[in-house]
C-alpha cells in the first residue's frame, strides 16, 4: 500500500469568496501544502531538496469540487503517491469535512534541477519510501489541443509581485484566479456581468478545473487570457482557457473547466434551471 498522509486545517476567512465558499485557488494551495508536508513527514523536507539541488514543479492539476467548504469548517486532507515514472510522480488527494466530500484531485509533479529547471531522475530512496511495493504507472492521456476560435474573448493583465512564489514565478494556485476571471470577463463581454447574474438570481460556481502548466510566468510579464465555451448541458458549462505571454502565440497554460449555475441561497445546484438567455450566450456557436 502507498504511504498515506493526512492532516486537518480550518477554513480561514481569507479562503472564501463573495458567496462564502472556499475558492478553488485556496484548495489548490491546500493541496500544495499537503504534498509538502507529506514529503517532509517521509524524510524529504526542504533541507533535503536543497542538498540535492532539486525541486518539484506541477505539470498538470485536476481538481473536482463536490460540496463547498465554508469559513470555520475543519478540512481533513489526505494524499498518497499513485505512481512514479522516471522524472514524474502522480499524487492523489481527497478533502473532506467530516464524512462530507469537498474535493478530489490529482497532480502530475515533475522533479527538476533547482537551477536549470531541467527534469531529473527521481531518487530510488524516494520511491521506496512512498511506494515500497511499487505499482503500475497510471495513464497520462494528453491534454486535448483545441485552438481558440476567432471570436474567443481575450483579456490582458500584467503579472504582479504578490502572485509569485518562492521559485520566483506565478504560483500554480494563482492561475485558478486568472482562469475564473477570464470566464467572468467573457460573460461580461456578452452582456452577462456579475451584476446581471445576480439580478437573474444566481451565480456561476466552478466545479472542475483541469490545468496543464506549459511554462512559467514571471514578474512584469504581459499575458493574455483567452476564454471560450466548449459545451453546455444541465450539469454545467465547459469552458476552455489559454494563458499566453504577449506576444508569443504559444500558451503558458491550457485549462478546461466546468461551471454550474447556482441559484442564490442554494447549496446544491442539481436541477436548477438556467436562465434561457444565459444558455444562449454560453452555447459554443454563440457569436
Amino acid at each position: 500500500m502507498p504511504r498515506v498522509y493526512a492532516w486537518s486545517v480550518p477554513v480561514w476567512q481569507a479562503d472564501v469568496d463573495a458567496a462564502g465558499e472556499m475558492r478553488a485557488s485556496s484548495l489548490l494551495r491546500l493541496l500544495q501544502e499537503t504534498a509538502t508536508r507529506a514529503s517532509a513527514e517521509a524524510g524529504f523536507d526542504p533541507d533535503y531538496y536543497a542538498r540535492i539541488g532539486r525541486t518539484w514543479m506541477v505539470r498538470r492539476s485536476t481538481l473536482a469540487l463536490a460540496e463547498p467548504a465554508r469559513y470555520g469548517d475543519v478540512l481533513t486532507a489526505r494524499t498518497w503517491i499513485a505512481d512514479f515514472r522516471r522524472v514524474r510522480s502522480r499524487r492523489e488527494y481527497e478533502v473532506r469535512v467530516g464524512a462530507r466530500p469537498v474535493a478530489t484531485a490529482h497532480t502530475d509533479w515533475v522533479l527538476v534541477d533547482a537551477r536549470s529547471g531541467q527534469p531529473r531522475r527521481i531518487p530510488t530512496e524516494m520511491e521506496a519510501a512512498f511506494a515500497p511495493e511499487g505499482g503500475a504507472p497510471h495513464p497520462r492521456p494528453p491534454f486535448p489541443h483545441i485552438a481558440p476560435p476567432a471570436d474567443a474573448h481575450r483579456s490582458g493583465r500584467r503579472v504582479e509581485m504578490h502572485e509569485l512564489d518562492a521559485l520566483d514565478h506565478v504560483n500554480n494556485a494563482n492561475y485558478a484566479h486568472w482562469i475564473e476571471q477570464a470566464f467572468l470577463d467573457a460573460l461580461a463581454a456578452r452582456s452577462w456581468p456579475v451584476a446581471a447574474l445576480r439580478a437573474a438570481g444566481g451565480r456561476m460556481r466552478p466545479i472542475e478545473h483541469d490545468i496543464e502548466y506549459l511554462s512559467e510566468a514571471r514578474y512584469g510579464d504581459a499575458v493574455t487570457a483567452v476564454s471560450w465555451p466548449l459545451a453546455i448541458d444541465e450539469a454545467g458549462v465547459a469552458i476552455a482557457t489559454w494563458i499566453m505571454r504577449d506576444p508569443a502565440p504559444r500558451p503558458l497554460l491550457r485549462a478546461r473547466s466546468r461551471y454550474a449555475w447556482v441559484p442564490i441561497g442554494v447549496d446544491d445546484p442539481a436541477g436548477a434551471a438556467w436562465p434561457s438567455d444565459l444558455r444562449v450566450v454560453l452555447a459554443p456557436d454563440a457569436s
